[in-house]
């Protein structure tokens, strides 16, 4: 079944990674990789990080050729920017006009794919202990206030949010940590509890030119998404889907957004 997708929309799928290995499942997954996939996969030394890029891997080809059907799931080829962010490679203009971008962490797989507009995801798990200690390194300094002023019960809440967020922007920039995480800024405690604000000192972007949401997907991660806003101002509509391995099925996600920008 081929998916469709508009310029106006960005779809973010979620995986969770069985818990158990399928031999024949996994065989066929294997079968779609490059011989640098495979190879890769056979360098992680726990089963469960093993099945995680498996499964990753497999889900983005299989994804992507529900979309573009005219190339085979074995046959995406990618490349990857001078900061190290891959994309499409296949020259197709059916391809060509894809983004995507993944996340991983814990059991969950985030793929966000949106048509010639830059996207970025990022999924953290939350079950853990928000790292706390961290947030005067890199989170800006209005940032790292706004936290510390927050009671400790909200304040691992907070620090997910704000780093998810980071990690979906530097991502959709395709530039990692080469933007300095601090340079940056969201203000979530502007008018309405809802709302992310976003602000920087970066002279190479315009902050209104990125949209954002905030979704809780479960009670153990937590997932941002950004956006690049469309030229014509209209606001995208965010699809929440849920797969599994090989798109053996598919289905509507109710992804919970707990936050999201206000409209430009």
């Amino acid at each position: 079944m081929q998916l469709q997708i508009d310029a106006h929309e960005v779809h973010l799928w979620h995986l969770y990674v069985p818990e158990q290995d399928d031999p024949a499942g996994d065989a066929a997954i294997m079968a779609l990789l490059t011989t640098e996939e495979r190879e890769k996969h056979g360098r992680f030394h726990f089963a469960r990080d093993r099945r995680r890029h498996l499964m990753t891997r497999g889900l983005i080809r299989s994804l992507l050729s529900r979309y573009v059907p005219q190339v085979a799931p074995a046959d995406w080829r990618f490349e990857n920017n001078e900061y190290g962010r891959p994309r499409i490679a296949n020259a197709l203009p059916q391809a060509q006009r894809i983004r995507f971008n993944i996340s991983h962490s814990a059991s969950l797989v985030v793929a966000a794919l949106a048509v010639e507009r830059e996207v970025g995801v990022d999924v953290e798990h939350t079950a853990r202990n928000a790292p706390l200690e961290v947030a005067g390194h890199f989170f800006s300094a209005k940032e790292a206030q706004a936290l510390q002023q927050l009671p400790a019960a909200q304040q691992p809440s907070r620090f997910w949010d704000l780093w998810t967020l980071k990690e979906s922007y530097i991502k959709a920039r395709g530039m990692g940590l080469s933007i300095p995480l601090d340079r940056f800024s969201f203000d979530l405690d502007g008018s309405g509890s809802q709302a992310i604000g976003f602000g920087h000192a970066l002279e190479d972007d315009d902050a209104t030119g990125w949209q954002f949401w905030r979704l809780q997907p479960d009670d153990a991660h937590a997932v941002a998404l950004c956006l690049e806003r469309a030229r014509d101002g209209r606001e995208a509509r965010i699809l929440c889907l849920k797969a599994t391995p090989l798109l053996a099925s598919v289905e509507e996600f109710p992804g919970t957004v707990t936050r999201r920008s206000a409209a430009a």
